[in-house]
């Protein structure tokens, strides 16, 4: 990991991470499970950097017989060389995956403030409401102006009662 990610880690605020997505148990376990492998990482990295990596070849030579394994080892070990690896595709991709994320948290930020809005707006009619004990007739068509349709229809039928009102609401009459 390069410097300037070390750094950025090592700066990130654990606790407060947590207490912010306290509600959100999933993507806390998985930062703490992203935290424990870049902590362990780093200390297996410190070990390496702080070891000795030399091999003593001349102990082997005395132990062993065959000294000529030895040389052959030797001669694969000083041809050996450290390759450095490009990461640029892989930051790429993280840096990509990463503006995907931010996209999709903003996009559900503004759906979230959008149906906040929706329920404000919600409770703000429920609470300006007139209670039903107040509402008319004509509240009721203006609402609703497809009941006088209906209701016309229904009388040039000759109904006089709505279909499952009776089943719906008995009658009390025989109390």
């Amino acid at each position: 990991m390069s410097a300037a990610g070390r750094k950025f880690l090592t700066t990130i605020n654990w606790p407060v991470i947590n207490s912010v997505l306290s509600k959100h148990t999933e993507i806390t376990a998985s930062l703490g499970a992203f935290r424990k492998g870049y902590e362990e990482a780093e200390r297996q990295l410190l070990q390496l950097k702080e070891s000795d990596r030399s091999v003593d070849f001349e102990s082997y030579r005395r132990i062993l017989k065959n000294s000529d394994i030895i040389d052959k080892l030797e001669k694969i070990a000083n041809t050996q060389k450290i390759i450095k690896v490009d990461l640029a595709d892989q930051l790429k991709t993280i840096s990509a995956f990463e503006a995907k994320a931010v996209t999709s948290a903003e996009l559900y930020v503004k759906e979230t403030e959008a149906n906040l809005a929706d329920l404000s707006e919600t409770v703000k009619n429920i609470d300006q409401a007139r209670p039903i004990t107040q509402l008319t007739v004509d509240d009721v068509v203006k609402a609703k102006p497809e009941i006088v349709q209906r209701t016309e229809d229904l009388v040039k039928q000759g109904k006089f009662t709505v279909d499952g009102y009776d089943e719906r609401f008995p009658s009390l009459a025989l109390l």
